[in-house]
């Protein structure tokens, strides 16, 4: 879907404006099938808070966690439904990663 229809959900450009002024992490949006929702990139709490739902069988609950604690606006239905939830803690996986170090032994 382009970015010309309209997606359930979709931030006016002031509003966009508003959330990369106020999060100083940043923030991105994830698409699923005709919804768009909007996230603040994770600091340091919001990834404790995931990360404490961490279990072997019930995977799932750390990526939950994590979209409820970064959830900024657009359609909450991403966060109900089922199969978009899926593709959304493939996406999420990425924030949880973070940037990219390097170990230099010296």
């Amino acid at each position: 879907m382009s970015k010309t229809n309209e997606y359930i959900g979709l931030a006016t450009e002031a509003q966009i404006g508003e959330w990369k002024a106020k999060y100083k992490y940043g923030i991105y949006a994830i698409e699923v099938d005709g919804h768009i929702a909007y996230f603040k990139n994770p600091g340091r709490n919001e990834l404790n808070c995931a990360m404490s739902k961490a279990d072997r069988d019930k995977a799932l609950d750390i990526f939950e966690e994590l979209a409820n604690v970064t959830f900024i606006g657009g359609s909450e239905e991403i966060l109900k439904d089922d199969q978009m939830f899926i593709g959304v803690s493939q996406e999420l996986k990425v924030k949880l990663d973070g940037k990219k170090a390097t170990l230099v032994n010296l």
